[in-house]
C-alpha cells in the first residue's frame, strides 16, 4: 500500500476528500511550524493562532 503522501487527488477520492484536505492541512502545518521557529511577539501569537485554528479543523474532520 502506498502512503497518503505518494497518491494524486483523484485516488484519494478527489480535491474535496477527506484525506486529500487532511494531507494538505498537513502540508499548511508543517510550513507554519517552520514560520514558527524563530518568531517571536506578535508575529509567533499571530502563526500560534493560524495553527490554533488549522488543527482543531483537522481534528474535527
Amino acid at each position: 500500500m502506498r502512503s497518503i503522501a505518494d497518491q494524486t487527488d483523484d485516488e484519494l477520492g478527489g480535491q474535496g476528500s477527506v484525506l486529500a484536505r487532511q494531507r494538505r492541512d498537513h502540508v499548511e502545518l508543517d510550513r507554519l511550524l517552520h514560520q514558527l521557529d524563530g518568531a517571536t511577539g506578535t508575529a509567533q501569537e499571530e502563526v500560534l493562532g493560524r495553527i490554533d485554528r488549522l488543527v482543531f479543523s483537522h481534528a474535527n474532520a
